[in-house]
């Protein structure tokens, strides 16, 4: 069973109804609370209004009037109609001076003498308990030509809490409503902002997948305007990555086509010849496959030191004086064969970098300082560290150079220099670009002395240096 999508409309939702839900629940307490309070002091303004009445009526009319006397001024109809109501019991007592019962209901005098008698002319509003009923009682205290009167009204609460729930009801079923619309408003809204994300989503999927074309951002909301303008870029680099691999993959299979049919003719010709010339064949084979064996390694190799192969993770500190002693043990026998002096003028230097590509780089600038330069000439490599105090390393050949017009182009795939005196495959400058490019390095051309042969500069950042010699070293 699948996991129901939780969408931004539903995030947006929660995450605005929540605060709205919270300040209606915050807004009908309040008016329930205001509501209910107003109504209690309307009740309680009436049952003082009975007390007073009460309390009139039971005062002498002149000084020194009798106990009994006073009896008399409530007379039983009067009783009856302060107890009359539809809804509550009314139940009162009035006392004298010394706490006796003058009128009233005898029931009220446990509750009387549980009360704190009020102050003269003052009320008190209490809630008790009456035969098991909670009732709202009040306490009035009352004097009158030297007479004193305490006057204890209670009232049972149900008419209260008939007011209350009409109260509630009154209070909340608004709110609720308020809610209710307010949900209604906030998601169709929450829809209408979101269809200009909807229809971006709708167009790029119904995109071909060669479709690299920027997303327009004229109608694009400003909080996914960074959304969009990373995703252009995405497709920006894209298509540039896409672009260079198709180049790539046209030029390599155009330099494997021409070794690969080499073969196949020396083949077939091998096959038709008699024994004198099968030697001759072979040799031919050997080199169609040596070339083939080149190519296919070079392509390699721009292949993984490519940013999109490899992101140099395995990057270390590299001592680039130990990377030219390997270098002089790998190439000094490829050197005599071709007959050229190798010399290598090693500085105290190192980097942060992969060893692997920096030999690649290294392997490619010197196969091709060997193969351009003339027999008997002199290749240089050098490491060290410039005045900005930047490692590099450095070849030096004697060479034919490299046209001014050609430096642009020189370390692009399969360019070859109009002066090469050499076949290849025009893929080993580009590897060292692409290397140095994975190690923040910059590659330059440099002038030569008699402006003789090609130098070519890989300058690093600066970093960490290998403890410093007293004097340079050289291999020859």
């Amino acid at each position: 069973m699948t996991q129901p999508v939780d969408t931004l409309l539903r995030r947006l939702t929660r995450a605005a109804l929540l605060p709205a839900l919270l300040v209606v629940a915050a807004s009908g307490l309040f008016d329930y609370f205001n509501a209910r309070n107003m109504a209690q002091e309307a009740q309680d303004s009436q049952l003082l209004r009975t007390a007073i009445a009460l309390a009139t009526r039971m005062s002498p009319d002149e000084e020194g009037e009798s106990r009994a006397d006073l009896v008399h001024h409530l007379d039983p109809e009067d009783a009856a109609m302060l107890r009359a109501d539809q809804n509550d019991e009314i139940h009162f007592l009035v006392l004298d001076r010394t706490g006796e019962l003058l009128v009233g209901d005898a029931q009220l005098l446990p509750l009387a003498r549980t009360l704190v008698p009020a102050a003269a002319e003052q009320a008190v509003f209490s809630d008790d308990q009456l035969d098991g009923a909670v009732v709202r009682a009040i306490d009035f205290t009352h004097q009158a030509r030297g007479a004193t009167l305490r006057v204890l009204v209670t009232e049972t609460q149900r008419k209260r809490a008939a007011a209350a729930r009409q109260i509630l009801f009154h209070a909340l079923w608004p709110n609720l409503l308020l809610l209710l619309v307010m949900s209604w408003l906030l998601r169709r809204g929450t829809r209408q902002a979101l269809v200009p994300l909807q229809a971006m989503g709708q167009a790029i999927d119904r995109r071909e997948a060669h479709d690299l074309t920027p997303i327009p951002v004229h109608q694009v909301p400003g909080e996914i305007l960074p959304l969009v303008t990373a995703m252009n870029g995405m497709l920006e680099r894209f298509a540039r990555t896409s672009a260079e691999q198709q180049v790539f993959l046209s030029g390599a299979a155009h330099q494997l086509r021409t070794p690969l049919a080499g073969i196949q003719t020396q083949l077939e010709l091998a096959a038709r010849e008699a024994a004198p010339v099968v030697r001759e064949r072979l040799d031919r084979i050997h080199g169609a496959v040596d070339k083939l064996a080149h190519c296919t390694q070079q392509m390699l190799a721009l292949a993984r030191s490519s940013a999109q192969a490899s992101s140099v993770h395995d990057q270390a500190p590299i001592d680039l004086a130990d990377l030219l002693e390997e270098a002089a043990s790998t190439w000094l026998d490829v050197a005599l064969r071709r007959q050229t002096e190798l010399e290598f003028e090693i500085q105290p230097a190192s980097c942060l970098g992969s060893r692997w590509m920096l030999q690649e780089l290294l392997g490619n600038l010197i196969d091709n300082a060997i193969k351009h330069s003339p027999a008997g000439a002199q290749v240089t490599v050098r490491c060290g560290v410039d005045l900005q105090q930047r490692p590099f390393l450095e070849v030096q050949d004697r060479g034919p150079g490299i046209p001014a017009a050609e430096r642009d182009q020189i370390f692009e795939p399969f360019f070859r220099s109009s002066l090469a005196t050499s076949s290849g495959s025009g893929l080993g400058l580009a590897i060292v670009r692409e290397v140095a490019n994975r190690h923040q390095a910059s590659v330059s051309l440099l002038e030569t002395p008699a402006q003789q042969g090609t130098r070519v500069r890989v300058t690093f950042a600066a970093g960490p240096q290998t403890s410093p010699c007293s004097e340079s070293s050289a291999l020859t």
